[in-house]
Protein backbone atom coordinates (compact mmCIF):
# COMPACT_ATOMS: atom_id res chain seq x y z
CA UNK A 1 0.00 0.00 0.00
CA UNK A 2 1.24 3.13 -1.02
CA UNK A 3 0.58 5.70 1.51
CA UNK A 4 0.66 9.69 1.52
CA UNK A 5 1.82 11.36 5.18
CA UNK A 6 0.13 14.08 4.59
CA UNK A 7 0.96 16.79 7.45
CA UNK A 8 -1.34 20.08 7.36
CA UNK A 9 1.26 23.40 8.59
CA UNK A 10 -0.25 26.40 7.25
CA UNK A 11 1.59 29.85 8.77
CA UNK A 12 -1.72 31.36 10.25
CA UNK A 13 -3.29 30.81 13.65
CA UNK A 14 -5.47 32.65 15.67
CA UNK A 15 -4.60 30.81 18.96
CA UNK A 16 -1.43 30.78 19.12
CA UNK A 17 0.92 32.89 16.64
CA UNK A 18 3.45 30.23 14.34
CA UNK A 19 2.00 27.75 16.22
CA UNK A 20 3.52 25.38 14.40
CA UNK A 21 6.85 26.36 15.06
CA UNK A 22 6.00 27.30 18.49
CA UNK A 23 8.33 26.06 21.38
CA UNK A 24 7.11 22.64 23.10
CA UNK A 25 10.07 21.31 25.81
CA UNK A 26 12.63 23.31 23.47
CA UNK A 27 11.85 22.29 20.05
CA UNK A 28 9.07 23.74 17.36
CA UNK A 29 5.78 21.60 17.67
CA UNK A 30 5.96 20.37 14.30
CA UNK A 31 9.08 18.37 14.94
CA UNK A 32 6.87 15.54 16.93
CA UNK A 33 4.91 14.66 14.02
CA UNK A 34 8.20 14.89 12.08
CA UNK A 35 10.52 12.90 13.88
CA UNK A 36 7.15 10.36 14.27
CA UNK A 37 6.58 10.66 9.89
CA UNK A 38 10.82 9.60 9.83
CA UNK A 39 10.09 6.72 11.77
CA UNK A 40 7.20 5.54 9.38
CA UNK A 41 9.27 6.11 6.41
CA UNK A 42 12.17 3.64 7.92
CA UNK A 43 9.55 1.07 8.06
CA UNK A 44 8.43 1.52 4.55
CA UNK A 45 10.14 3.82 2.14
CA UNK A 46 7.22 3.54 -0.55
CA UNK A 47 4.89 5.68 2.26
CA UNK A 48 5.37 9.40 1.00
CA UNK A 49 5.74 12.49 3.61
CA UNK A 50 4.02 15.47 2.33
CA UNK A 51 4.44 18.73 3.99
CA UNK A 52 1.45 20.89 3.21
CA UNK A 53 2.22 24.81 3.79
CA UNK A 54 1.88 28.56 3.05
CA UNK A 55 4.72 29.29 5.13
CA UNK A 56 8.43 30.02 4.21
CA UNK A 57 9.97 29.35 7.83
CA UNK A 58 7.49 26.37 7.89
CA UNK A 59 9.21 24.88 4.78
CA UNK A 60 12.63 25.98 5.44
CA UNK A 61 12.44 24.18 8.79
CA UNK A 62 11.35 21.45 7.42
CA UNK A 63 13.88 21.23 4.77
CA UNK A 64 16.36 21.33 7.35
CA UNK A 65 14.98 18.47 9.36
CA UNK A 66 15.58 16.67 6.07
CA UNK A 67 12.11 17.12 4.17
CA UNK A 68 12.42 18.96 0.81
CA UNK A 69 9.33 19.84 -0.68
CA UNK A 70 8.91 22.26 -4.11
CA UNK A 71 5.04 22.21 -3.77
CA UNK A 72 3.54 25.16 -1.78
CA UNK A 73 0.04 25.24 -0.75
CA UNK A 74 -1.78 27.73 -2.13
CA UNK A 75 -3.74 30.90 -0.45
CA UNK A 76 -6.86 29.83 -0.72
CA UNK A 77 -6.56 26.53 1.04
CA UNK A 78 -4.65 28.03 4.02
CA UNK A 79 -6.87 30.60 5.17
CA UNK A 80 -8.72 29.36 8.94
CA UNK A 81 -12.23 28.99 7.07
CA UNK A 82 -10.49 26.60 4.45
CA UNK A 83 -11.61 22.47 5.02
CA UNK A 84 -8.40 20.17 5.20
CA UNK A 85 -10.08 18.16 2.70
CA UNK A 86 -9.47 20.62 0.03
CA UNK A 87 -5.54 20.77 0.76
CA UNK A 88 -5.39 17.15 0.72
CA UNK A 89 -7.06 16.88 -2.86
CA UNK A 90 -4.57 19.77 -4.34
CA UNK A 91 -1.65 17.69 -2.97
CA UNK A 92 -3.00 13.88 -4.64
CA UNK A 93 -3.68 16.45 -8.12
CA UNK A 94 -0.34 18.31 -7.81
CA UNK A 95 1.12 14.39 -7.07
CA UNK A 96 -0.63 12.96 -9.77
CA UNK A 97 0.41 15.81 -12.79
CA UNK A 98 4.14 14.30 -11.29
CA UNK A 99 3.47 11.02 -12.20
CA UNK A 100 3.14 9.74 -8.29
CA UNK A 101 -0.16 7.77 -7.57
CA UNK A 102 -0.71 6.67 -4.22
CA UNK A 103 -3.25 4.63 -2.29
CA UNK A 104 -4.39 5.93 0.78
CA UNK A 105 -3.68 9.21 2.81
CA UNK A 106 -2.42 9.53 6.32
CA UNK A 107 -2.86 12.70 8.39
CA UNK A 108 -0.61 13.48 11.10
CA UNK A 109 -1.51 17.20 12.40
CA UNK A 110 1.22 18.61 14.24
CA UNK A 111 -1.14 20.07 17.16
CA UNK A 112 -1.14 16.34 18.01
CA UNK A 113 2.52 15.68 19.04
CA UNK A 114 2.34 12.58 21.70
CA UNK A 115 1.94 9.32 19.22
CA UNK A 116 3.14 5.62 19.49
CA UNK A 117 4.48 4.23 16.20
CA UNK A 118 3.38 0.82 17.47
CA UNK A 119 -0.75 2.22 17.27
CA UNK A 120 0.16 4.21 14.16
CA UNK A 121 1.58 0.56 12.62
CA UNK A 122 -1.25 -1.37 14.14
CA UNK A 123 -3.73 1.10 12.80
CA UNK A 124 -2.29 0.66 8.89
CA UNK A 125 -2.44 -2.52 9.21
CA UNK A 126 -6.22 -2.74 9.44
CA UNK A 127 -6.22 -1.56 6.00
CA UNK A 128 -3.93 -4.15 4.26
CA UNK A 129 -5.50 -5.36 1.02
CA UNK A 130 -8.76 -2.77 1.84
CA UNK A 131 -9.05 -0.83 -1.06
CA UNK A 132 -11.78 1.41 0.28
CA UNK A 133 -11.68 2.07 3.86
CA UNK A 134 -11.29 5.04 6.53
CA UNK A 135 -9.86 4.76 10.42
CA UNK A 136 -9.91 6.98 12.66
CA UNK A 137 -7.95 7.45 16.03
CA UNK A 138 -10.22 7.95 19.41
CA UNK A 139 -9.48 8.05 23.34
CA UNK A 140 -12.02 7.12 25.92
CA UNK A 141 -14.12 10.28 26.93
CA UNK A 142 -12.75 12.01 29.98
CA UNK A 143 -16.14 13.98 30.26
CA UNK A 144 -18.47 11.68 30.26
CA UNK A 145 -22.09 12.23 28.39
CA UNK A 146 -23.47 11.28 31.85
CA UNK A 147 -22.04 14.38 33.45
CA UNK A 148 -22.28 16.65 30.50
CA UNK A 149 -25.64 18.95 30.13
CA UNK A 150 -27.01 20.99 26.84
CA UNK A 151 -28.60 24.33 28.06
CA UNK A 152 -31.15 26.06 25.40
CA UNK A 153 -34.31 27.82 25.98
CA UNK A 154 -36.27 25.49 27.24
CA UNK A 155 -34.36 24.51 30.48
CA UNK A 156 -31.01 22.11 30.17
CA UNK A 157 -31.12 18.14 29.94
CA UNK A 158 -28.24 15.33 30.19
CA UNK A 159 -26.38 14.44 26.94
CA UNK A 160 -26.83 10.71 27.91
CA UNK A 161 -29.19 10.33 30.60
CA UNK A 162 -27.90 8.54 34.10
CA UNK A 163 -30.11 5.87 34.58
CA UNK A 164 -30.33 7.28 38.54
CA UNK A 165 -29.87 9.82 40.26
CA UNK A 166 -27.54 9.36 42.44
CA UNK A 167 -24.72 7.77 40.24
CA UNK A 168 -21.19 6.85 40.40
CA UNK A 169 -18.52 6.79 37.25
CA UNK A 170 -17.50 3.26 37.51
CA UNK A 171 -21.50 2.65 36.54
CA UNK A 172 -21.28 4.74 33.38
CA UNK A 173 -21.28 2.71 29.89
CA UNK A 174 -17.61 2.77 28.38
CA UNK A 175 -18.99 2.46 24.60
CA UNK A 176 -18.28 6.65 24.79
CA UNK A 177 -15.04 7.85 22.95
CA UNK A 178 -13.45 11.07 22.07
CA UNK A 179 -11.94 11.56 18.11
CA UNK A 180 -8.77 12.47 19.51
CA UNK A 181 -6.96 13.79 15.87
CA UNK A 182 -4.19 11.73 16.58
CA UNK A 183 -4.14 10.39 12.99
CA UNK A 184 -7.03 10.06 10.27
CA UNK A 185 -6.25 7.18 7.57
CA UNK A 186 -8.45 6.74 4.60
CA UNK A 187 -7.91 5.08 1.08
CA UNK A 188 -7.44 7.39 -1.61
CA UNK A 189 -11.26 6.07 -3.04
CA UNK A 190 -13.16 7.03 0.28
CA UNK A 191 -11.50 10.10 0.39
CA UNK A 192 -12.99 11.41 -3.20
CA UNK A 193 -16.00 9.82 -2.90
CA UNK A 194 -16.80 11.40 0.46
CA UNK A 195 -14.99 14.41 0.57
CA UNK A 196 -13.99 13.27 4.04
CA UNK A 197 -12.46 11.12 6.54
CA UNK A 198 -15.79 10.21 8.69
CA UNK A 199 -18.80 8.93 7.73
CA UNK A 200 -21.07 7.42 10.13
CA UNK A 201 -21.42 3.84 10.36
CA UNK A 202 -18.13 3.50 7.47
CA UNK A 203 -15.78 5.03 9.37
CA UNK A 204 -13.61 1.91 11.99
CA UNK A 205 -12.46 3.49 14.90
CA UNK A 206 -9.13 3.12 16.66
CA UNK A 207 -8.89 3.78 20.09
CA UNK A 208 -5.24 4.70 21.61
CA UNK A 209 -4.17 4.25 24.92
CA UNK A 210 -3.50 7.82 25.79
CA UNK A 211 -5.97 9.01 28.52
CA UNK A 212 -5.50 12.56 28.13
CA UNK A 213 -5.35 13.44 24.61
CA UNK A 214 -3.28 16.40 23.34
CA UNK A 215 -4.88 18.80 20.54
CA UNK A 216 -3.06 21.95 20.51
CA UNK A 217 -4.79 25.04 19.80
CA UNK A 218 -4.59 27.42 22.70
CA UNK A 219 -1.33 28.54 24.70
CA UNK A 220 -2.58 26.69 27.95
CA UNK A 221 -2.60 23.16 25.47
CA UNK A 222 1.36 23.82 25.25
CA UNK A 223 1.08 23.71 29.04
CA UNK A 224 -0.45 20.66 29.41
CA UNK A 225 1.46 19.04 27.02
CA UNK A 226 4.66 19.84 27.97
CA UNK A 227 3.92 18.39 31.64
CA UNK A 228 2.47 15.00 29.66
CA UNK A 229 5.28 14.61 27.63
CA UNK A 230 7.72 15.45 30.57
CA UNK A 231 6.24 12.73 32.22
CA UNK A 232 5.79 10.11 29.52
CA UNK A 233 10.04 11.36 29.20
CA UNK A 234 8.96 12.68 25.38
CA UNK A 235 10.89 15.67 24.92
Amino acid sequence: MKILIFIPARGGSKGIPEKNLSNLNGVPLIKYTLDTTKELVKKNNEWIPFISSDDKKILNYCKMQGFKMDYIRPEKLSKDTSPMIDAILDALDWLSMKNIHIDSVLLLQPTSPLRAINELLKAIKLAKDKKYFSIVSTTNMREHPNECIEINENGWSFLSKPKSAFHQRQSFSSRYYFIDGSFYFASKKFLIKNKTFLIENETEFFNTNHYWPIDIDEREDLIVASAIMKEKNVC
